[in-house]
């Protein structure tokens, strides 16, 4: 995550750095769908699954700025 704020544990991020981070959030869920619909490349899948996590946790630690 290339962020102002990815080497803080805790901190500030701005609507623009949020709405992308939204939206890459989306496509690698989409992507998780398929590959869970398909039963396809469980590695994947579980990389996959850190990165969401990753992403919310990422965004529980810092405050949203409007």
């Amino acid at each position: 995550m290339k962020f102002s704020t990815q080497n803080k544990t805790q901190g500030i991020i701005k609507s623009k750095s949020l709405v992308d981070l939204l939206v890459k959030k989306t496509e690698i869920k989409k992507e998780l769908i398929v590959l869970k619909k398909n039963n396809e490349n469980l590695e994947k899948q579980e990389e996959l699954i850190e990165e969401i996590s990753a992403i919310d946790d990422f965004l529980s630690k810092h405050k949203i700025q409007k």
